[in-house]
């Protein structure tokens, strides 16, 4: 059978992503669909796709994570029928063993300091207008390959446990990395892997 768990788009869920905006819309971090899952069963997830992007629009829209046989889907449609629903993330539940904590120290001598405040002002610019709730950095450091970024500390979790604008300023991070062939926008579409715990 498997687990679903869904929530209307309106109300909470609305006012947690409502500084998440993409060219003038409301649209659901990528991160959310991340948190979601974890909230649903889920600390460690594995070959994450995003598919589609979701507009926070309208008011009867049901936005929901379904997990079956090792798998998930966060999905949305207008109604609680799900064989109408639109898939906009998908991947696989893994294990937690084999994670290592990484030694910050060498990854940021290697790397040069950003300007957190270009890199937002570089963000706006191509039409991702993170609002006050959606804007982490503290500092962040990138070169070659490699990306490091400090996020400040949230006091409230707003319901999550890992709030969706920490995890969305981690993906951020990666406009500090240097560029290849000009001025590039960035934005994630897989993750190999996630572990997500409490921050």
């Amino acid at each position: 059978p498997g687990v679903v768990v869904r929530s209307p788009t309106v109300g909470l869920l609305h006012a947690l992503v409502a500084n998440h905006v993409v060219q003038g819309r409301v649209i659901f971090p990528g991160a959310g669909y991340l948190e979601m899952t974890r909230a649903a069963v889920a600390m460690a997830l594995h070959g994450i796709y995003f598919l589609q992007p979701l507009a926070i629009e309208g008011g009867n829209l049901f936005v929901e994570c379904a997990l079956s046989d090792g798998r998930f889907e966060v999905r949305s449609g207008a109604s609680e029928a799900t064989e109408l629903a639109t898939v906009h993330c998908s991947g696989e539940v893994a294990g937690a063993s084999g994670w290592w904590r990484i030694d910050h120290t060498p990854v940021r001598g290697c790397c040069h300091a950003a300007d957190v405040d270009s890199l937002y002002d570089g963000f706006d610019m191509v039409g991702l207008q993170y609002g006050p709730g959606y804007r982490t950095l503290l500092k962040a450091w990138g070169g070659g390959s490699n990306a490091l970024a400090r996020l400040r500390a949230r006091s409230t979790q707003e319901g999550t446990q890992v709030h969706p604008a920490d995890l969305d300023d981690a993906f951020c991070t990666g406009g500090a990395l240097a560029t290849v062939g000009g001025s590039e926008t960035r934005l994630p579409f897989a993750v190999d892997d996630a572990w997500l715990q409490g921050a």
